[in-house]
């Protein structure tokens, strides 16, 4: 198994580890609230860091996978310059947005080290991390498409990435059905 499976492997495990945390918290305090009139300040806080990495996570290992939406309908029906075009585009558009957070999340992150939140003490800048984690890591996803992209080791099957939206699915099912 290379490094790059055992990397996105391990982002996988410890986003799974903080969704069961999270959620043992949230359900623990909610359990604690109306059964005894009581709750843990700690997991309302703690829990709403650990969501602002599991959002950050997944849209990494969403982006890894070309899971995001995307105009396919209109891409694909372009020829091979079309599509390479818009694929160039959407990859140089998305590394210009990801450099843009990153800056900004690194810039957030030393701003807020001193600035500590209320109940468990923590650097409000762990949340500023999960942004520049993220925008790091779809950066280099971009970065690395946009070097083969340029180098002509994209297969033409692979120049059309992203998914539909379910009502766009559910309008060309409906209309394939009735043309029959």
């Amino acid at each position: 198994m290379d490094l790059q499976r055992i990397l996105v492997r391990l982002v996988e495990n410890l986003l799974i580890g903080a969704f069961v945390v999270m959620i043992a918290m949230v359900f623990g305090n909610v359990v604690l609230r109306y059964a005894f009139n009581s709750g843990i300040t700690v997991s309302e806080e703690a829990s709403r860091m650990i969501f602002v990495w599991l959002t950050f996570g997944g849209a990494f290992l969403v982006a890894r996978e070309g899971g995001h939406l995307g105009v396919t309908s209109l891409v694909s029906r372009l020829g091979r310059r079309g599509r390479l075009a818009c694929r160039v585009a959407a990859e140089g558009l998305s590394l210009l947005c990801m450099a843009l957070m990153a800056v900004g999340c690194w810039q957030q992150a030393v701003l807020n080290l001193d600035n500590l939140a209320p109940v468990t003490g923590v650097p409000l800048a762990i949340n500023y991390a999960a942004g520049l984690a993220c925008g790091l890591g779809i950066g280099a996803i971009n970065a690395i498409t946009l070097v083969r992209l340029l180098a002509g080791r994209v297969p033409d099957d692979a120049l059309v990435v992203g998914v539909e939206s379910e009502d766009v699915l559910a309008y060309e099912a409906a209309k394939a059905g009735a043309n029959r």
